[in-house]
């Protein structure tokens, strides 16, 4: 522990990297610069994103290029953490970061202000918002419109009320009510978001968002320019996996009556039904999506729903707190840190899969890796997950 407490500053990131892109690299650099850290640790969703896409990149090659970068640690945000909602995919990343002792956490938002940011959590754990978000929801609204309509309640604040739902700033919230909750006094470090925005279709250069990123690979289209030269990679064909996801949908809802999905995460007010309506004659993935939404049921909402029929994850794992110490790569000085860490913690990290079965978020890992594998055509992806971690420029030691 010694060691721990000479190393004074340890950088907490949380990555997706989907894909891996220049304002990523942006970001990185930008929070050590910032920081200064002795370590900086990353904790990394796999091969299935929090608004429930399929990841572009593997787990595996989005570890590597971690590593490259200049990260120091690369841990694993579970499946069932990471294809969640923005406050447990959150609450889950910083517990895991917290564990590992960090004392600074960074994080992109649009609104690079501490207080505004700190106002906005307030109001979240406000009752009577809380209040009022349930009464407009009843109504029928989506949840965006209802939080912009109980927000207009409680502050005439014009910047937070624009602010409130963007996508880095929900999740900056979220990374902040996490370390109250978690009694962790991490030091904070906001990182502004340049010249895109999250959902930005199109590109704008080489700082262009990952959405407008993906929809170029989805055209076939050459994005060398917007992502940095780390090494070669490969790209999953995401017309190609998605399609495989509606045929695994298609077969499960042939074999089965829909009362019997009423027994998997998400699955509530009979979204089963309406799914059984449209999956057998849906043209492709994105149609079945854009069928079955609601306001109730929005497009992320759907998605994260659908992965996890795909992966019979049982309602009980639903809103609960799922998080496990698994190291995915390091470099040296990310292997001298675990070292020194207490025994208490480095008993908990697991390096392979081999042996964990018994372990119910290494299942569903497992689960969701041989989904990703079939999908993407790469049957050898199973049994990287019972290989040591990656390891960059030194012997596998610690």
């Amino acid at each position: 522990m010694n060691g721990v407490k000479h190393m004074a500053k340890i950088l907490g990131l949380v990555l997706e990297l989907n894909p891996f892109h220049n304002g990523h690299d942006y970001f990185i650099k930008e929070a050590k610069k910032r920081c200064n850290p002795d370590i900086t640790i990353a904790v990394l969703s796999g091969n299935f994103t929090m608004r429930g896409d399929l990841s572009v990149l593997d787990k595996f090659q989005k570890t590597e290029l971690a590593l490259a970068a200049g990260i120091d640690l690369v841990f694993e945000l579970p499946f069932l953490s990471a294809v969640n909602s923005a406050d447990y995919f959150a609450r889950n990343a910083v517990k895991i970061l917290t564990e590992l002792k960090i004392s600074h956490l960074a994080f992109g938002v649009e609104l690079a202000n501490p207080e505004k940011l700190l106002r906005m959590k307030e109001i979240i754990q406000n009752e009577a918002f809380q209040a009022e978000i349930r009464n407009e929801l009843n109504k029928g609204l989506s949840y965006p419109a209802a939080a912009f309509r109980a927000l207009g309640k409680l502050t005439t604040d014009e910047e937070i009320i624009s602010h409130f739902t963007l996508p880095n700033n929900t999740l900056g919230i979220q990374y902040l009510r996490a370390l109250d909750e978690l009694n962790h006094g991490a030091e904070v470090e906001l990182i502004k978001r340049l010249d895109n925005n999250y959902y930005d279709e199109e590109t704008t250069g080489a700082l262009s968002s990952a959405t407008a990123i993906r929809e170029v690979l989805r055209r076939g289209g050459d994005v060398s320019g917007f992502v940095p030269d780390y090494g070669a990679v490969s790209y999953l064909d995401q017309n190609v996996a998605e399609n495989k996801l509606l045929c695994l949908l298609q077969y499960l809802f042939a074999i089965k009556d829909p009362e019997e999905f009423q027994q998997f995460w998400g699955m509530s007010e009979g979204i089963e039904k309406r799914i059984a309506n449209f999956v057998q004659k849906a043209k492709d993935y994105r149609d079945l999506v854009t069928n079955i939404q609601t306001k109730r049921y929005p497009q992320n909402k759907i998605k994260r729903l659908l992965l996890h029929i795909i992966n019979n994850t049982p309602k009980e794992y639903e809103n609960r707190h799922h998080h496990y110490l698994r190291m995915l790569g390091s470099n040296p000085r990310g292997l001298e840190y675990i070292r020194r860490l207490p025994k208490n913690v480095k008993s908990k990290i697991i390096t392979s899969f081999k042996n964990q079965e018994e372990n119910p978020l290494v299942r569903a890992e497992l689960a969701a890796t041989q989904i990703y594998a079939v999908v993407a055509g790469r049957p050898e992806l199973t049994m990287e997950e019972y290989r040591i971690p990656i390891i960059t420029g030194g012997r596998n030691e610690y």
